[in-house]
């Protein structure tokens, strides 16, 4: 689901396809998008873009896209980050030649002030991870693929579908990292999740993405949070001998070591523009693990916030609710199985 689109023609690598559109535009384009006369489009229910040039052009998206965004008046694009960057509640269009840039006034859920206790972000979890896959289920017609991996975030994931019996293929990871396309060599410049890739033509990839930024596991947004209430994540982690994201916690401890001048306002902004992997070419990516409701997790109580960002309490809580017997297969703690490559 990578583009570069311009008004002007130009030279570009990277194996993409060029097209003319009827109104000027040149767009070029990896494999998987249908084109016509009025738009392209490419994607699945829960990921998608649709680049329409019925009337000027525009970008449209799902809400909460799994790209970023770079646009100036004369080009857009979501893989060359050498223009300005799109906020994710942003849009943009061209009419009459000229750039227009719009927000989604409803793109961030309002703040409550009832806050979660476990149970209630428990059922918050489950009740919207089953809600995505049936969603994606119904609607999907390709194979989907899930790889065999010990971390928390995959096996949440492949447990819910599990529970709602969806069917899917399993493969190990590669031993070194695959080659990738052109254009997936690239992103691996700039988005650290393509190191932890492999294309699989016509397919679904199902992955663990977004779980430690939209369920409360970011030990930075989570020091930010904490920090806000008066807690400091790092006497957390000191006082806890053993815990999922023990060792993990200590690539974070210096950057949660300075005074927290951030809003939760603000890490909800960053978590929304945390952009980590999108489709490439006709290898399709889905992660159940983001979406607007999780967003309320943020409301959690203290305890809670500290069981899940300590020992992922609230998505263990959903594996024993979907499928208690791939507890046995998580790693002990965080990336402790991930292949070399996986740290670039």
């Amino acid at each position: 689901m990578n583009f570069y689109c311009s008004p002007l023609e130009i030279a570009i690598d990277y194996n993409l396809r060029q097209h003319k559109t009827k109104n000027g535009w040149f767009l070029y384009l990896d494999d998987g998008w249908i084109v016509t006369d009025d738009f392209a489009y490419k994607g699945i229910d829960s990921s998608w873009c649709k680049l329409d040039f019925s009337n000027g052009f525009e970008i449209r998206t799902n809400q909460y896209r799994d790209f970023p965004i770079y646009y100036h008046d004369t080009c857009v694009t979501n893989f060359m980050a050498h223009t300005p960057q799109l906020p994710a509640d942003g849009k943009v269009r061209w009419r009459d030649s000229k750039v227009e840039v719009t927000y989604d006034k409803n793109f961030y859920p309002a703040w409550t002030s009832t806050q979660l206790n476990f149970d209630k972000a428990s059922d918050l979890l489950f009740e919207t991870l089953c809600s995505n896959v049936e969603k994606f289920a119904k609607l999907n017609n390709k194979t989907i693929y899930m790889p065999v991996q010990n971390g928390i975030d995959t096996i949440t994931a492949r447990s819910v579908f599990d529970y709602l019996k969806v069917k899917y293929e399993t493969f190990d990871l590669p031993k070194t990292k695959p080659t990738l396309s052109a254009i997936g060599e690239k992103l691996c410049s700039k988005h650290w999740g393509y190191f932890q890739i492999q294309e699989i033509p016509n397919s679904v990839v199902v992955t663990g993405f977004h779980g430690d930024e939209w369920i409360l596991r970011n030990p930075y947004y989570v020091h930010v949070l904490l920090s806000n209430r008066g807690h400091d994540i790092i006497d957390v982690f000191d006082n806890t001998e053993h815990c999922y994201m023990k060792q993990y916690f200590e690539n974070y401890r210096k950057k949660c070591s300075v005074k927290n001048a951030v809003t939760t306002d603000q890490v909800r902004t960053q978590i929304c523009n945390d952009f980590q992997i999108w489709h490439l070419n006709s290898t399709y990516f889905y992660s159940p693990l983001k979406g607007r409701n999780l967003l309320d997790l943020l409301n959690a109580d203290n305890e809670t916030v500290i069981g899940q960002v300590t020992d992922a309490k609230l998505s263990k809580s959903v594996i024993e609710k979907c499928n208690p017997d791939l507890l046995q297969n998580l790693d002990s703690v965080k990336n402790q199985t991930d292949p070399i490559y996986f740290t670039n």
